[in-house]
């Protein structure tokens, strides 16, 4: 059923949309002006049960936002970007650079085969030390946990949970009263609320805890492999794909020691060039979390650009470019009734804008 608040919304995203109104204002606010796009994951248009659902768009509407993008912008690497945004390349239009984060291996089963066949290029930031392997990302394995694992017996042990922040405690009652979610949309605001909470290591022992309450082993989901191997990442970067860095744990970097956040930096780098042969100068931090410190940073480990969030606007002066992105999902374009243009054109006038020098 499609609520009144969604017809609303598309009703008034539509009229400005197909007056004309919103292509007049998307082309007065984009003058000499580019945007970052952050995406994550590229999944069938029937998506497996279990998946964060700020975290990916379908197939058919990627291919929506690749005919949009392409009538409006020229779409370029973040390295390109970085050179327009130095006056070191001209364009005829805006560009935007389409990003990945993460390394799934989607991006290379789905998105990889659509942007080729509309020969457009693409920016894929990996987290090291997953590539290769049969890991998950906590919270990956936090909803699917919630919602197959039986956990009644642990969400009512008062003492298991004392360990944990107590929003942390009301959420996971919340989501899995009866020991199970009814859906990954039912963990998203309880993923959110552990991130805003809980350090890394109190979210591992919370994972671990429930992978025990559950009589659960690692790997968590043994017959998938979520994140890209070394020889999807060759083949991309082949073909014109830039490989830039994530990090090696994707643990938020300013919740590490100095010398931890270092590491990442730099053993990352090391990594992927060893790997592909090519250098790598583009940092996006994990959770897009950084301050000046860790700007400056990435910039004596030899990168020139670094993506980060409202946390790291304060970053100024001598060091890396600073890109900020939008982040991409389904629900930023698709509502009860389906995709629609207006709603991702109205979230790119809100997108943050960068200028050439």
């Amino acid at each position: 059923m499609i609520t009144a608040k969604a017809l609303a919304r598309r009703a008034v995203s539509a009229a400005a949309y197909y007056s004309g109104l919103e292509e007049q204002r998307h082309r007065l606010a984009m003058q000499d002006r580019g945007v970052v796009l952050m995406y994550h994951r590229v999944l069938p248009d029937a998506p497996l049960p279990g998946v964060d659902p700020g975290m990916f768009v379908t197939a058919s509407v990627f291919e929506h936002h690749l005919r949009l993008l392409r009538s409006r912008y020229d779409l370029v690497t973040i390295d390109a970007f970085g050179e327009w945004m130095a006056g070191q390349r001209q364009l005829t239009r805006p560009p935007c650079a389409i990003t990945f984060d993460d390394g799934w291996r989607d991006n290379y089963d789905l998105a990889f085969p659509m942007l080729r066949k509309h020969d457009l290029p693409a920016t894929i930031f990996v987290t090291t030390d997953l590539i290769g392997t049969d890991r998950a990302f906590w919270h990956t394995e936090l909803i699917y946990l919630l919602m197959s694992g039986q956990l009644s017996q642990f969400l009512r042990d008062k003492a298991a949970l004392r360990a944990y922040p107590r929003a942390v405690r009301e959420g996971l009652r919340g989501c899995a009263g009866t020991g199970r979610a009814s859906g990954a949309a039912d963990v998203d605001a309880l993923i959110e609320t552990v991130k805003a909470t809980c350090d890394e290591d109190v979210i591992q022992r919370l994972v671990e805890a429930l992978m025990r309450a559950a009589g659960l082993r690692h790997p968590i989901i043994p017959e998938r492999r979520f994140f890209l191997d070394w020889d999807q990442v060759r083949d991309m970067a082949a073909h014109g794909f830039e490989i830039g860095s994530h990090g090696c744990t994707h643990r938020i970097m300013t919740r590490l020691s100095l010398e931890e956040a270092n590491r990442e930096l730099v053993r990352s780098k090391a990594e992927i060039e060893s790997r592909v042969g090519r250098d790598v100068t583009h940092f996006a931090f994990p959770n897009e979390d950084a301050n000046e410190r860790l700007v400056g940073m990435a910039m004596r480990a030899g990168y020139r650009t670094v993506c980060v969030g409202a946390t790291g606007e304060r970053a100024t002066g001598r060091g890396p470019r600073i890109l900020r992105r939008i982040g991409i999902h389904e629900g930023a374009c698709v509502d009860r009734a389906g995709y629609d243009d207006a709603l991702l054109g109205l979230c790119l006038l809100r997108a943050p804008k960068s200028r050439p020098a």
